[in-house]
C-alpha cells in the first residue's frame, strides 16, 4: 500500500486530535469521501498498448483497402455481376463507420476495449472461415461485409480508445505511431492479398484472412486495463486543533504512517484555510470491478440511460449549417468507391492485376502523408477549415473525371495519388468540422452521427456505381457521375465557407 499526505481543500472523515502538551481532545465526526482513480503511466507498458493499437490499425485498414483486389477474384469465383458482387467489399467499408456506436453499446453492457478487441478478433476470424465455404455472394454479404467489417471497426475504435488511456503528456505522439499503422496497412496488404489470391485461390485466402484477424486477440491482450487507485480525503476543522509554542500538530492515529505526516506548522505556510485537508492515496486490487472501471478512463457511456443521451441530442439538429456538413460529407464519401473499383478499372485498360493492387496500395500509402499535410495547414498555417474542405472537394472532383483519360499504369498512380490526398484531407477535417460547426460539447454526438451518414455513403456509392456499370459497360460514364456528386457536396461547402467567415462557427 502506498500513501501519500497532502494539504488541500476538500472533503471529510473521522478523526481525532491532541496536542503534545495538552489533554486529549473530543472525537470529532465528519463525513468520509472516496474517489476512484486512473493514472496514466505515459509511457512503460503504454508502448506495448502504443505497438497493439498500431497493430489493429495495421490490420483492419489494411483489409478494407483490399476491397478492390477482392472485389476482382469473386468476380472470377462466383460469375455474379459486379453491382451485385461489390456488396461485399462497401458493405464492409461502409460497416467500419458503426464501429464507433457498436462498441459504446458493448461498453453500456460493462465490456472492457480489452474485451471488445478480443470478441472482435474471435468474431472476424469466424466470420472469414465461413466466407471460405460461401456458396455465393448473398452469404458473402453478411459473412464478409457486415460481420467482419462492424467487429474489425469496434476493434480498431477501442484500440484507439484504451491507447488515449495510457498517455498524457505523450498521448499526441503515441496517437500519431499508432494511426501510421493504418498507412502502413493499407501499402502492404493489398499487394500481399493479391499475391496469396494468386497462390491459393480466394477460398484459401479467406483462410490466412482469418488468421490474420484472430491476431486480434494477441494484440487485444496487450492492452490490459489500467490499474485504479483510491484517493480519500479527510477534513480536519480548525476548532479541533491545538498548538503549543506557536506550532500545531496532527496526531497520527494508525492509518498513516509516522513519515507521511505534515505538521500544521508546515502546512500553514501554503494553505490559508480555517480547515485542513489530508489525501489518503492507495493501490486497490485488480479485480473484475475495477478492471471494468478502466475501461471508462475516456468518455464513453456507462448505461443505456447516457448511451440515450448521446444519440438523442436534439439541440444540434437545430444548426442548419450541421446539415450542410452532413450533406457535403455524404458526397465526399463517393471517394471511398475508388478503392473498390481501381483494380478493375486497371485491368480493363490492359494492366494486370499485380498492377492494379499497386495501384490501391499507393492510394493508402498517402492517406498518413496528406492527413500530416491537412494538420499543418490548419494549425501551423492557419488556413481556414472550410476553405481546405471546399479545396479538397474541388480537386478530388476533378481528379475523378481525369481517370478515363489514364491508359498507363503511371498516370493512374499519378492520378490516384492525388485523389487520395484529396479524398484523405477530409477524414482529418471530419472531426475538426464538427467541432467548428456545434462546439466541442456536441462534438461526440454530432462525430457519430456524422459517422452514420458517411457510412451510409460508403455502402451505397460502390452499389449504385456497379449497378451503372452493369448497364454502360463505361467505367468513363461511371467516373464522371462520382465527379458530379462530388461537385454537389462542393456547393454545400461554399455554405460552410460563408458560415465561417461571418463568424457562426465555434472557432
Amino acid at each position: 500500500m502506498v500513501v501519500k499526505v497532502f494539504i488541500r481543500y476538500s472533503c471529510t472523515y473521522r478523526m481525532s486530535f491532541k496536542s503534545k502538551n495538552s489533554k486529549e481532545l473530543p472525537e470529532v465526526k465528519t463525513v468520509t469521501e472516496s474517489e476512484t482513480e486512473l493514472r496514466p503511466p505515459d509511457g512503460g507498458w503504454g508502448w506495448v498498448v502504443c505497438f497493439a493499437a498500431f497493430m489493429t490499425n495495421f490490420t483492419s485498414t489494411g483489409m478494407t483497402s483490399s476491397s478492390g483486389v477482392i472485389l476482382l477474384a469473386l468476380l472470377d469465383l462466383y460469375n455474379e455481376s459486379i453491382s451485385k458482387t461489390s456488396l461485399v467489399g462497401s458493405i464492409l467499408v461502409g460497416g467500419t463507420m458503426f464501429g464507433g456506436p457498436l462498441t459504446s453499446v458493448l461498453m453500456a453492457c460493462k465490456a472492457s476495449h480489452r474485451q471488445v478487441i478480443m470478441f472482435a478478433g474471435i468474431v472476424s476470424s469466424a466470420s472469414a472461415i465461413a466466407s471460405a465455404f460461401a456458396p455465393n455472394v448473398e452469404t458473402l454479404i453478411f459473412t464478409y461485409g457486415v460481420l467482419v467489417g462492424v467487429f474489425i471497426a469496434s476493434a480498431f475504435f477501442s484500440a484507439n480508445v484504451v491507447l488515449g488511456c495510457y498517455f498524457t503528456t505523450k498521448r499526441a505522439l503515441a496517437l500519431g505511431i499508432a494511426n501510421s499503422g493504418a498507412g502502413c496497412g493499407a501499402i502492404v496488404l493489398p499487394y500481399l492479398t493479391e499475391k496469396s489470391i494468386s497462390y491459393y485461390g480466394m477460398r484459401g485466402t479467406f483462410l490466412i484472412i482469418a488468421g490474420i484477424f484472430l491476431n486480434l486477440n494477441v494484440y487485444g491482450a496487450f492492452c490490459r486495463p489500467l490499474e485504479p487507485v483510491i484517493k480519500q480525503t479527510f477534513k480536519i476543522p480548525e476548532s479541533r486543533r491545538n498548538s503549543s509554542d506557536g506550532k500545531k500538530s496532527v496526531t497520527n492515529l494508525g492509518f498513516i504512517p509516522e513519515d507521511e505526516i505534515i505538521s500544521d506548522a508546515q502546512s500553514e505556510k501554503s494553505v490559508p484555510s480555517s480547515e485542513h485537508i489530508i489525501e489518503k492515496i492507495e493501490e486497490i486490487p485488480n479485480t473484475l470491478q475495477m478492471r471494468r472501471l478502466s475501461a471508462f478512463s475516456e468518455k464513453v457511456p456507462s448505461d443505456f440511460g447516457e448511451l440515450k443521451s448521446i444519440f438523442g441530442d436534439r439541440s444540434m439538429f437545430k444548426n442548419k449549417y450541421f446539415y450542410l456538413l452532413l450533406f457535403a460529407f455524404l458526397f465526399w464519401a463517393v471517394g471511398d468507391s475508388l478503392i473498390i473499383y481501381y483494380p478493375s478499372y486497371a485491368e480493363s485498360v490492359g494492366l494486370n492485376r499485380q498492377q492494379g493492387a499497386l495501384v490501391v496500395s499507393v492510394f493508402g500509402a498517402m492517406f498518413t502523408v496528406s492527413q500530416i499535410i491537412a494538420g499543418i495547414l490548419i494549425d501551423v498555417f492557419h488556413v481556414p477549415n472550410s476553405y481546405l474542405f471546399c479545396a479538397t472537394l474541388c480537386t478530388m472532383s476533378l481528379s475523378i473525371a481525369f481517370i478515363p483519360y489514364c491508359q498507363t499504369f503511371e498516370t493512374i498512380i499519378l492520378d490516384a495519388g492525388i485523389i487520395s490526398m484529396s479524398y484523405s484531407c477530409g477524414i482529418t477535417l471530419r472531426i475538426v468540422m464538427v467541432a467548428s460547426v456545434l462546439g466541442i460539447e456536441k462534438m461526440s454526438a454530432g462525430y457519430s452521427i456524422l459517422s452514420i451518414i458517411v457510412g451510409l455513403g460508403y455502402t451505397v456509392y460502390p452499389l449504385f456505381t456497379g449497378i451503372v456499370y452493369d448497364m454502360t459497360r463505361s467505367f468513363a460514364f461511371v467516373f464522371n457521375l462520382d465527379a458530379a456528386f462530388v461537385s454537389v457536396g462542393i456547393l454545400s461547402s461554399f455554405g460552410l465557407i460563408y458560415a465561417q467567415k461571418k463568424g457562426k462557427f465555434f472557432d
